[in-house]
């Protein structure tokens, strides 16, 4: 195993427990000692990977954005051949998968944001806390240099509304699809309704 596999093995561990102690304990029922001792790692390097309790919960890493922004901005991760909407729909969808929310843990995240409903706040927040580095990495990839031209704010804001309907829905409703295929199938219904009003899936 690489130190990068190990690493991310490591942060993984940090916030599986963590969400696991939230729904057992509650958010501030439990210390980071105690997570730190659960898991086997110092306080020191906790605050390597975490700024809080609430981000190791969340599955927000310390600068882990800044290089994956880097890579979009410079054209990489996600596919070369999608358009700007499409390409951050992508690029969340990648995000999402790295720090874990999925099916595989889906039961889990839904207990934590039903012992703590603050945090799903949070959460969706921490889209907009990105929003500004989100629209300059897209302003690099598409070479839209001029800082009066609006277009990558007004696609990065678009996503930012597909990702918030989109969350809505996944955490409100248990029977709701996988988070990524109903991100995809929002964005979907958005380019149906902008061009033409209508859903046209046969």
């Amino acid at each position: 195993m690489s130190t990068t596999e190990r690493t991310r093995a490591l942060r993984r561990r940090m916030i599986v427990e963590a969400r696991r102690a939230t729904v057992e304990h509650g958010l501030h029922g439990y210390t980071i000692e105690q997570l730190c001792e659960t898991v086997g790692v110092s306080r020191r390097t906790f605050f390597n990977h975490f700024a809080s309790k609430e981000d190791v919960v969340l599955g927000i890493e310390l600068h882990a954005d800044v290089e994956a922004f880097e890579r979009y901005a410079a054209g990489g991760i996600v596919s070369s051949d999608l358009d700007p909407l499409g390409s951050i729909v992508a690029l969340a969808i990648d995000q999402f998968h790295r720090v874990g929310i999925d099916r595989a843990d889906e039961a889990l995240v839904r207990q934590v944001f039903e012992r703590e409903p603050a945090l799903v706040a949070k959460f969706l927040s921490a889209t907009d806390v990105q929003l500004a580095r989100v629209t300059d990495a897209v302003r690099h990839r598409f070479g839209w240099g001029d800082p009066d031209d609006r277009r990558a704010r007004l696609v990065t804001e678009a996503a930012a509304g597909l990702l918030k309907v989109t969350a809505d829905t996944f955490f409100a409703d248990a029977d709701s699809p996988a988070f990524d295929a109903l991100l995809t199938d929002n964005l979907r219904l958005l380019r149906a309704a902008i061009t033409t009003g209508q859903d046209t899936t046969p």
